[in-house]
């Protein structure tokens, strides 16, 4: 049922350039979260946890408006029976990827999709967000948020951030000192640089998929080990396979764009509400791909580490903000919509999911893992999330089982080039 009083609420710069990236047939704009619990969840308890976590950020229960003068968030009301829906299944997995596949309808809503697919045993929590509303890192805030109102209702501890306090990109900006905004300003650099190397990727709109690889704790563990002992991060060392393996399909090394979360900016790297944070890095080695695993990632250590210590990074973002403060919206759409473009070959990592931040009351989690949009024909962009040292790899596509089967052995060969350095 639906409220007969609407409240209206801002659309920011980053939900907006979520929104052209489906217009511009780049990606979907919905987020997939997967829990295998051990038990089963309290129906009515997890319900009021969703309708008390879609009060503190009623974006969830809204939809997304656009004329051509303004875009806007209109709450309609959305029950939590609209966002969350049971399933009792015998066939887990195949329910699971069914669901997670879905499309958040941002015209409609609401932008929070939940089903909770049960078996004889337990329960398998399967979330979607409108990625308009957060990227990944904001998603995790969500999640965390629900999980400790559930985990401490009864004592009505649980902590209700401010989700809506402050979305816009310009939070990151305030932290700098004045030289350093000058340096942000005047700042150079290569983030519209974009690679032109792209899959033979034939697309298919009517059939999404997610195709995953996990790493198990073993193997991670030594991952973890080798990037310590080589002076790199996990990221590095992701990269650097990624890197080999394209190299052995193109024959040529590619530069790969790296989505870069902009939170690690601010204090305690919180933003002061739930919203999309992130900019883009370019890992670009030069010419040479290195004689063996260790030279290549030596090389993509040396790159990210200029990248990362970049601040002009942030510019292009506060720059898309500053059109949209400045300029009238059809205007300033224009401009984003021809200025911005995205990167054929990507990558992504969510990071951590945070075991001890995401409990529901004893309920232990057995595994989680979080995904990113899926794209259109022909961007390709490789994920990986951590749960309680288990990373998963992931590609969404919306392909043909050809498609399918080009991405599932690209996956082999990067566990397989992963494998190799152990």
């Amino acid at each position: 049922m639906l409220n007969s009083q609407f409240v209206n609420y801002k659309v920011e710069a980053w939900d907006t350039l979520q929104h052209l990236f489906k217009v511009k047939n780049i990606n979907d704009h919905t987020l997939h979260f997967v829990a295998i619990l051990a038990e089963r969840l309290d129906l009515e308890r997890f319900k009021q946890a969703v309708n008390l976590s879609a009060d503190a950020f009623p974006l969830i229960r809204s939809s997304f408006n656009e004329t051509q003068n303004k875009s806007y968030w209109e709450e309609k009301g959305y029950t939590v029976d609209d966002i969350v829906k049971i399933l009792e299944t015998s066939n887990t997995d195949k329910s699971v990827n069914e669901f997670i596949c879905k499309e958040i309808d941002a015209s409609n809503g609401p932008q929070l999709k939940i089903e909770i697919i049960r078996d004889d045993k337990n329960d398998t929590l399967c979330v979607l967000v409108n990625h308009m509303l957060c990227d990944a890192a904001g998603f995790k805030d969500y999640l965390y948020m629900l999980s400790d109102i559930y985990s401490n209702m009864d004592e009505k501890t649980y902590y209700l951030p401010a989700p809506m306090d402050n979305r816009k990109i310009s939070q990151i900006l305030k932290t700098f000192s004045v030289r350093d905004k000058l340096k942000i300003m005047f700042g150079k650099n290569d983030m519209f640089s974009l690679d032109p190397a792209k899959f033979e990727l034939e697309g298919n709109i009517s059939n999404p998929f997610i195709e995953i690889r996990t790493i198990l704790k073993e193997h991670f563990r030594q991952i973890k080990a080798y990037a310590k002992k080589h002076g790199a991060t996990v990221n590095d060392v992701i990269l650097a396979a990624y890197m080999r393996v394209l190299f052995q399909i193109f024959n040529r090394v590619v530069t790969i764009t790296c989505t870069m979360d902009m939170r690690k900016y601010l204090p305690n790297c919180r933003a002061d509400g739930i919203c999309n944070l992130c900019t883009n890095l370019t890992c670009n080695i030069g010419s040479e791909i290195g004689i063996d695993f260790e030279e290549t990632l030596s090389k993509v250590k040396k790159a990210m580490d200029k990248e990362k210590s970049n601040i002009a990074c942030i510019k292009s973002i506060n720059l898309m903000e500053k059109f949209f403060d400045i300029f009238p919206y059809k205007l300033a759409k224009d401009i984003i919509k021809k200025r911005f473009s995205n990167p054929l070959i990507a990558f992504t990592n969510i990071g951590i999911i945070d075991k001890t931040r995401l409990t529901f009351g004893k309920i232990e989690i057995i595994e989680a893992y979080m995904t990113g949009s899926i794209k259109y024909s022909p961007y390709f962009q490789l994920a990986i999330s951590t749960f309680n040292d288990q990373a998963t790899l992931s590609i969404n596509l919306y392909g043909t089982q050809s498609d399918r089967n080009t991405i599932s052995f690209f996956l082999d060969k990067l566990v397989q080039e992963l494998n190799n350095i152990m």
